[in-house]
This record gives C-alpha cells, sequence and structure tokens, in this order.
C-alpha cells in the first residue's frame, strides 16, 4: 500500500528578503506556503499552483546544504512570476 508523502516543514533561511518559509497541508491533499519576510513579523500565505513545485521546495529546504545555497529571493519572486505559487487573502 501506498502511503502519501507529508511535505510539511518548518525552516529560517538565510535571504536579504525572506525570514522564514513554513509549508504546511491545507485543505484536502494540498499544501500551502507561509512566508515571513526580514521588513514585518507579518506572515503571508500562498497556495501552490503545482504539486511538483511544492515538492521541489520540501526538497531544498529539507537539505541544510542545498538550503545554504539557495537564492530564496529569487526563487520565491520567480515563481510568484511563473504563476507557481499566489497571495490568499487571510
Amino acid at each position: 500500500m501506498a502511503t502519501a508523502t507529508d511535505f510539511t516543514i518548518s525552516a529560517a533561511v538565510n535571504s536579504s528578503a525572506i525570514a522564514h518559509l513554513e509549508i504546511i497541508r491545507a485543505e484536502g491533499d494540498c499544501y500551502d506556503l507561509l512566508v515571513t519576510f526580514n521588513s514585518s513579523d507579518k506572515v503571508y500565505r500562498y497556495a501552490w499552483e503545482d504539486e511538483g513545485e511544492c515538492e521541489r521546495w520540501f526538497a531544498l529546504l529539507s537539505n541544510d546544504e542545498d538550503k545554504a545555497a539557495t537564492s530564496w529571493g529569487q526563487l520565491f519572486n520567480r515563481a510568484l512570476k511563473h504563476g507557481d505559487i499566489e497571495q490568499i487573502e487571510v
């Protein structure tokens, strides 16, 4: 029997723009991205448009070397620009 992978993770990141990232389980089998920027304590919530992109971010956040080598601001902006994530008004 196959079991679903849990892609939840919470991690502080080394970025000039982003302080903290968290992937959480949303309704059903979906996941959302929570982002805290260095400029504010407010948490912003984004929905993933593509589960594969969520899995890729989870893999990067799960590996300390990859996490440190990733430009999180660039990755975030690229995902937003390409529609991989969309902000959810809370």
